[in-house]
């Protein structure tokens, strides 16, 4: 198996894992529900929404890939740790705010790991299939703690 099928096959694994988050909604009440407590600045709906448009727009970009080109890959997946970096520092709920580093981690991680693998380190293989299942994971806990309508 060549370098550029092993890319594309690991490419579309991580794309498998990140269209979920296409999946991924919250449940926007507008802001109705229990008033924020412990510090909080927004109940769990509330900062769901905030997250919300960041995590589509990033499954959004990740979906529009091209398995075949890591470098827009390891460009998408820069892009999307950044926009999770945003959405962190936009919530105003502890809870869900501590889903995002582990989101973040898992793109990061695949962006460096892509590269690694275009360039020809196949033995970053296991790591970018580590850092799928993390994105996977994370998107995971999201879903569960934002419920879809």
């Amino acid at each position: 198996m060549t370098v550029t099928t092993r890319t594309r096959r690991l490419a579309a694994i991580l794309l498998t894992a990140v269209a979920f988050a296409g999946l991924v909604g919250c449940a926007a009440d507008g802001g109705t529900g229990p008033a924020p407590s412990g510090g909080d600045t927004q109940t769990t709906s509330q900062a769901c929404e905030t997250v919300r448009a960041s995590v589509q727009d990033a499954a959004t970009q990740v979906q529009r890939l091209d398995p075949g080109d890591p470098s827009s890959a390891v460009a998408a997946f820069d892009e999307v740790a950044a926009r999770l970096d945003d959405a962190a520092q936009a919530v105003g709920n502890r809870s869900v705010a501590d889903l995002l580093p582990p989101l973040r981690s898992g793109f990061t991680t695949a962006s460096a790991d892509l590269s690694a693998i275009a360039g020809g380190d196949l033995s970053r293989l296991a790591s970018l299939q580590s850092a799928a299942a993390q994105i996977q994971s994370a998107l995971s806990a999201f879903a569960a703690a934002c419920p879809t309508p």
